[in-house]
């Protein structure tokens, strides 16, 4: 049974915080409105259309109007849901941010942007619903963005190599030079169409990697956070906290809190 934890009305906009336990199915559904969610800790797989997608923490996924999925909580979730009301969603794409269907994005910069939506949601004083709208503005965007780079198709082939090699080592030293060896171009070209490609630098797309894998490890494990530390490739205890807290807007033990109640 999904537990609403806290829920706020304001400017056409409905958040609300939810836990969703481990195992739970929810069949084909629905909803009117449009949507996006925010995963904060945990992860869950969404069958919608003809797709299959895996969603893990930091992800925004934006749902149009009258879309219909089904999910599927195996490990249980706690997400942050922004659901827009009809006359709000017409303004908005009187104003060109149109998004037609499901989009979704797991960038630097949608993590930040709903980690302080989060924070603004959670402090909701005076001046939160103003900073809130402002900042959804800025994730449907990035959605936006995220939506026309996926349905590039002209990518070069060793880009997906690159790709797969830096998921395969984010743990380790990874120097740009031996990177574009691998790949078999010049630094500068690669690093100038991985960039266009991915919206973020390699050193960027490494991080992410390696907060994403502490996030999962410190939500899945009660290893210590200097051994997640250690072994996700940060160097230093302080520099793991530092990272992880800009990318998702908590600190490792207070994601270990979070994580623990879902």
């Amino acid at each position: 049974m999904t537990h609403v934890q806290k829920k706020h009305s304001i400017h056409g906009y409905t958040l609300s915080e939810s836990v969703y336990p481990p195992r739970l199915k929810q069949a084909r559904h629905t909803h009117l409105e449009a949507s996006f969610s925010f995963v904060l800790a945990g992860s869950y797989v969404e069958n919608y259309g003809r797709q299959i997608a895996a969603r893990q923490p930091s992800t925004v996924v934006f749902h149009p109007p009258h879309e219909s999925h089904a999910v599927d909580f195996e490990s249980g979730a706690r997400i942050l849901s922004v659901q827009f009301g009809s006359e709000r969603f017409a303004y908005i794409r009187e104003r060109s941010v149109t998004l037609n269907a499901s989009a979704s994005s797991q960038t630097e910069a949608t993590a930040w942007l709903g980690n302080k939506i989060y924070q603004e949601f959670r402090r909701m004083d005076a001046a939160s619903g103003l900073a809130i709208e402002g900042l959804i503005f800025e994730v449907l965007a990035e959605a936006a963005r995220s939506k026309v780079s996926t349905g590039e198709k002209n990518s070069p082939r060793w880009l997906k190599q690159v790709r797969d090699f830096l998921h395969a080592n984010f743990s380790e030293p990874i120097v740009l030079e031996d990177v574009a060896r691998i790949a078999d171009v010049h630094p500068v070209h690669l690093a100038r169409v991985f960039r266009r490609r991915y919206d973020c630098t390699i050193g960027e797309y490494v991080r992410r990697q390696r907060v994403e894998y502490a996030s999962r490890r410190i939500s899945a494990s009660t290893d210590s956070l200097t051994e997640i530390a250690l072994a996700a490739g940060f160097t230093d205890q302080s520099h793991f906290a530092r990272t992880f807290k800009n990318h998702l807007g908590v600190t490792p033990g207070e994601y270990r809190k979070i994580s623990r109640s879902c």
